[in-house]
């Protein structure tokens, strides 16, 4: 992924995978009861973070080179 960035095939692909990811994530965490204390902060701290990287592969992946 990040070794790859001039294939911007590959940073699309790689960014819609994470875009599902993300949508599965938050789906489970947000439709399952938590207890206080567990691992509920680690997994949202997760999924924010892969957030981020979908974004920054859409921007190589979408981006106009030259």
């Amino acid at each position: 992924m990040w070794f790859k960035l001039s294939d911007q095939t590959l940073q699309k692909w790689f960014a819609w995978i994470n875009v599902v990811a993300v949508i599965i994530g938050f789906w489970v965490y947000y439709g399952v009861t938590h207890d206080a204390g567990g691992i509920a902060p680690w997994f949202i701290t997760m999924n924010w973070a892969n957030v981020v990287i979908a974004i920054i592969q859409f921007y190589f992946g979408y981006r106009k080179t030259n």
